[in-house]
This record gives C-alpha cells, structure tokens and sequence, in this order.
C-alpha cells in the first residue's frame, strides 16, 4: 500500500517536501534542501499512492503541482477556484461535494477516504496557518490515525508533526535522525507533548534526555530538545505522544513501520 497524500487550503511548503521527493532529499535544513530539479517530476508519487485535494487543496496542485494529478478532489468548495472545479470534471478527477454546514473537516473527511481505503500512512499538506482552529483540528486527525492502526504526518513549510498511540503494556519506540556534526552546529530541533497524556517517556542520545517521565496536555515538559549524535531514541508506554520538529517523513522511524 502506498501514501495518502491529501492538500488543504492552508500553508504551501516548498516542492522539495512534497510526497515521495521527502523520502529522496529529506530535511537537513530549510535552506539547505537540495532542488526538486535535480530529480524527475514524477518522484512525487507512485501508482499506489492516492492523492486527495481538499477544497482549496486543488488551487495549489493546479497552481504548483501540475505534475501531481489528484485522484479526488473533495469539499465544500468554499475556498476553491471555480474554473479547477471544472478542470477536475473534465479531467475524470473523482469530485465529491459536501455540504457547507457538516460535522467534520474537508480534511478529515478526505483522512476518512484514505482509511476506508486500506491506507496506513497519510501525508496532510496545507493543513496549517491561518485559522489555529484548523490546524487544532488537524492535529486531533494525527491521533485519529494512529488510534486506527495508521501514521499521519502533518507537514508545513517549518516543522512537521507526527503522533504515536500506545496501549497500556506495549512499548513504542521512535527514532529521530540527528544532523551530521560535520555539518550542523547543533542537532535536530524537536518537541514532545502529551496529548491526554504519555506515559513512561524516556528520551536518550538528546540534548535533554529522560527516564520514565510523564507527559501531560496541561504542561510542556518536553518542548524545544534537539537530537545529539546520530540519532535520539524515545520510548513510552501508554498515552498518545505528539512529536513536532524540524524533519520529514524519512527522518524519523517507528518500531512497527506502517
């Protein structure tokens, strides 16, 4: 099964972190990404990934991405320009319309697709600025997808989040890569937050390392760390963990890889 690349209106990142040309270059740093052009357009995607615009998700992929033809294209068109409304009919692109007044998000319900699908690892761009309740919302998705058996990651033009469940007595491990000390002054930045809570944390080969800690939603003990080394390892063993930092999808590893 490939990745569920799903576009919302909300804040562009360079082309450079956009699907499968994440998992290529990586995130060394903002500013020292190799270009896109340096490889072939169709790195973006494979013909098992499915790729889902969002309402004024289209306006992007038909603005920057033209490469990058969607397979649906869903909303309630409130925030999406008209003549791509008609460029996806006439290109035999899946339209769905939802209603203006609904109990869920344009980007939750493409998540909902991607799910019934079969798909474990979801890519959610332009999912943040703006509107704080928005990019709320999308992160209360990541946890959706992890509590059903999935990764999500929530990428912007300056840091990406991710979010691990764990049920009480399975231990889960992720591995962050470090920065080359060769090149890199300091080490990769990251956070960590509990969301309800995250039992058991235990963080090594960091610039602040822990052992059996908890975190709650209702203070940030784990914000603004940085990895040391080649890599920082953390464990928890109950709870749900929110990582944010400055890495993409291939920066990171999980001890049971969806």
């Amino acid at each position: 099964m490939g990745i569920c690349m799903i576009f919302g209106a909300g804040e562009r990142v360079p082309r450079e972190f956009v699907g499968r040309a994440c998992l290529t270059i990586g995130r060394s740093g903002y500013n020292e990404c190799e270009p896109l052009t340096k490889y072939s357009e169709c790195i973006l995607r494979d013909e098992t990934d499915l790729v889902i615009a969002a309402d004024g998700g289209m306006d992007w992929i038909k603005e920057k991405l033209p490469c990058l033809r969607p397979d649906i294209f869903i909303g309630d068109m409130d925030s999406v320009v008209t003549d791509h409304q008609n460029d996806a009919a006439e290109e035999h692109v899946s339209v769905i319309k939802l209603p203006v007044e609904k109990d869920d998000t344009d980007m939750g319900a493409a998540v909902a697709i991607g799910l019934e699908r079969g798909y474990k690892t979801f890519y959610l761009y332009g999912g943040t600025g703006g509107r704080w309740d928005h990019t709320i919302a999308n992160l209360q998705l990541l946890k959706h997808i992890s509590k059903n058996g999935g990764t999500g990651f929530l990428i912007g033009p300056q840091l990406t989040a991710t979010v691990v469940h764990a049920e009480e007595g399975v231990t889960n491990t992720i591995v962050i890569r470090g920065c080359d000390p060769a090149k890199d002054k300091g080490g990769r930045p990251f956070s960590l937050f509990g969301m309800g809570s995250a039992e058991g944390v235990t963080i090594r080969d960091a610039k602040y390392e822990a052992t059996d800690v908890t975190l709650k939603d209702d203070f940030a003990l784990g914000v603004s760390n940085e990895t040391a080394g080649i890599c920082t390892v953390i464990t928890f063993t109950k709870g749900t963990l929110l990582i944010v930092g400055e890495f993409l999808p291939c920066d990171i590893a999980f001890d049971n890889p969806v």
